[in-house]
């Protein structure tokens, strides 16, 4: 599901992986998802012959979406001249408004990751969603003035995807604040600025 993704087939991603976010990958079948989506259960059938396709469609569709987003982050931060509070304030509040508005599609972006770890075939999506936010970081942190950037944007990404993934499963109240505050205090101790 790339580029010429219909809106259509955008739609049944979206549904199959809000499946996956409330239930897990065994609560994805096509009649699920044909109710999930509101289409029939022929038509999901016909363009996804099986469940497994299904949900490995929807698995790289979420990180593809993913890799499309940071890779826009990563050319706005070598276009622009860095403003390091201006960039974890982007990214904090992306956060709070994604994980607000589609805590199930991140919830499904995790199950990618576990679902790697057991399959080959989601390997090369998860390893090019982990090297763009690689990429990412260590441009923000290498004109922020970090010594060693690929060290530094290894723990900034490890601690943004661990800070994630404990909003996705104790929802806190104060998490904007907390995680701003979490990644300006690593960025500091990481680079000794902002």
């Amino acid at each position: 599901m790339g580029p010429g993704t219909t809106e259509r087939e955008r739609e049944v991603m979206e549904a199959t992986l809000r499946l996956i976010g409330r239930s897990g990958l065994k609560a994805v079948t096509h009649r699920a998802v044909a109710a999930e989506v509101g289409m029939s259960l022929g038509a999901i059938t016909h363009r996804f012959g099986t469940r497994d396709l299904l949900v490995e469609a929807a698995l790289n569709f979420a990180l593809m979406r993913e890799v499309a987003r940071l890779r826009a982050l990563a050319l706005k931060l070598q276009s622009d001249a860095l403003d390091l509070e201006s960039w974890i304030d982007a990214l904090v509040g992306w956060y709070a408004k994604e994980l607000d508005a589609e805590a199930e599609i991140h919830i499904a972006c995790y199950e990618a990751f576990l679902a790697a770890a057991r399959d080959d075939r989601y390997r090369p999506i998860v390893a090019e969603w982990q090297q763009t936010w690689q990429r990412s970081a260590e441009l923000a942190l290498a004109a922020a003035g970090s010594r060693t950037p690929r060290l530094h944007a290894e723990i900034f990404v490890s601690v943004l995807v661990g800070t994630v993934l404990g909003q996705l499963a104790a929802p806190r109240r104060k998490f904007k604040p907390e995680m701003r505050a979490a990644l300006s205090e690593l960025v500091r101790g990481l680079t000794g600025r902002l």
